[in-house]
């Protein structure tokens, strides 16, 4: 676009409403008001007009115009420097179409690339390539460790999960990744979220209680199995989880103010369900269903080992047992989990494997 045709629709509101109904932007209205927002960001004048233009080149394509273009005005807004991200868009092309597609896909995804502008330059680094799931179980481990208290876990904990969301977003809206891919890629961000925030829990109730103890003398070991979409890798965007929560039997803690496994244990599951589930300004990472666990809401948070295989092989219904056909042991003492899925009823188990 040249700069006086720019000039002109800045101008005229009317004529830039009418411009921009031809590209399918359906509130003309505030699609003019983006348009001036945009000419008061910090860009020069030829500049603008390029990035006009390639909004006029793309906008029409897109499945929603009109939100396209609002959020894209609202994320230059927000950006450090809208004059550097102009250039930018100025020598790639490319990269304001693909900022304008997953815009158009969803205001949630639109919503977190304007709170964090940044994370766009890492979409195009990495292309929404998938990750293997012990390279984010490392990666949240160790964000986790720099967390000094409580809040600073669950911010780390949201950022985490929005960046690394918007990188499967690419993945699935811009390089077209089949769903089985996308679905395991969430459920493996959601094993790494779970991992950080036992991690955590863990780490700040022994400060204060010291460490739980098996009669032995060992460490006594927690574990939070996975059933439903999350266990079976096939977690959604907007999925709650389903989780059940295990423990060594007995013992107690050996600080000073020592208390019971039990009572360590019940209240590590509490903390691990707020770290995930409690509103922030940055939202939730996710909403926490313990609902299968051993009878259900009236059963304590954590079950012990045996008091778990003794509940399913004497009182628990046949579609608890079902559910644990995709069973996974997801974050904590991952081989104590999978201990206790083998200790299952045989034809449970084998359906397990075989899945």
């Amino acid at each position: 676009m040249d700069i006086e045709r720019l000039v002109s629709l800045l101008d005229n509101p009317a004529d830039a409403r009418s411009w921009l109904e031809t590209l399918g932007v359906d509130n003309a209205e505030r699609g003019q008001r983006n348009l001036e927002h945009l000419s008061q960001c910090g860009m020069t004048l030829d500049l603008l007009a390029v990035i006009v233009g390639q909004l006029a080149k793309h906008l029409p394509s897109m499945s929603d115009p009109g939100m396209a273009l609002n959020s894209f005005e609202r994320f230059v807004a927000q950006t450090r420097s809208p004059l550097a991200f102009g250039s930018l868009l100025e020598r790639d092309p490319e990269s304001l179409a693909i900022l304008l597609q997953i815009m158009s896909t969803s205001q949630y995804l639109a919503d977190l690339l304007i709170r964090d502008p940044d994370v766009f330059d890492l979409l195009r680094i990495t292309e929404g390539q998938p990750v293997a799931r012990q390279v984010l179980v490392d990666e949240i481990r160790a964000e986790v460790e720099r967390a000094n208290d409580e809040r600073m876990a669950m911010s780390v904990l949201r950022r985490y999960k929005q960046r690394e969301t918007l990188r499967i977003a690419y993945g699935d809206i811009v390089r077209g990744q089949s769903i089985d891919t996308v679905t395991q890629q969430i459920s493996y961000l959601a094993d790494a979220l779970c991992e950080g925030a036992i991690r955590f829990a863990r780490r700040q109730l022994e400060s204060k209680r010291g460490a739980p103890r098996r009669p032995d003398g060992a460490t006594a070991r927690f574990v939070a199995l996975a059933l439903g979409k999350l266990g079976g890798e096939e977690l959604n965007y907007s999925s709650d989880i389903d989780l059940i929560f295990l423990s060594d039997d007995d013992g107690a803690t050996d600080g000073e103010r020592s208390i019971s496994n039990r009572e360590f244990f019940d209240r590590l599951a509490a903390n691990v369900v707020k770290l995930l589930s409690e509103t922030t300004d940055l939202g939730i990472a996710y909403r926490v269903d313990l609902r299968l666990r051993p009878d259900g809401k009236q059963g304590p948070p954590v079950h012990g080992i045996s008091a778990a295989l003794q509940y399913y092989d004497v009182s628990g219904r046949t579609w608890e047992r079902q559910a644990f056909v995709k069973a996974r042991a997801i974050a904590g003492d991952v081989g104590l989990g999978q201990a206790f899925l083998e200790r299952l009823e045989p034809w449970v188990f084998r359906r397990y494997l075989t899945r």
